[in-house]
């Protein structure tokens, strides 16, 4: 499961990190990719070919369970309140195509079992 500990504790795609000597990179976003591609080399999964970045997927165990795996990191907006007055970039959580993705699968789906991966809590 793709979490914010491959990259850095509660990171966010924008993230500067002049201020802590800790880290030699001071951009997440190169952080992120590096990890994003440590990840995907080493996680024994299959992959979109069409779009082999991609790290949120869904597969089938059989006709009574399929998972459905969230990337709730590389498309969030800024940690905030939360508190904006429209839904947009800052308040992403997940990525509007990443949404409808999850939509039609759940929607499309006949397993018995439909189970959501998160790497964070939801609520539904």
């Amino acid at each position: 499961q793709w979490d914010d500990h491959e990259v850095r504790n509660n990171w966010y795609p924008g993230q500067r990190l002049d201020d802590d000597p800790r880290y030699k990179v001071k951009s997440c976003d190169l952080l992120a990719a590096r990890a994003k591609r440590a990840f995907l080399d080493y996680t024994p999964t299959r992959f979109d070919p069409a779009d082999p970045e991609r790290i949120y997927r869904a597969f089938r165990c059989g006709p009574l369970l399929d998972v459905f795996m969230l990337d709730e990191r590389s498309y969030r907006g800024r940690n905030s309140p939360n508190r904006q007055k429209e839904y947009g970039p800052d308040a992403y959580f997940l990525r509007p195509d990443q949404l409808s993705w999850i939509k039609a699968r759940l929607l499309a789906s006949r397993a018995t079992w439909r189970v959501i991966a998160s790497d964070m809590p939801i609520g539904l």
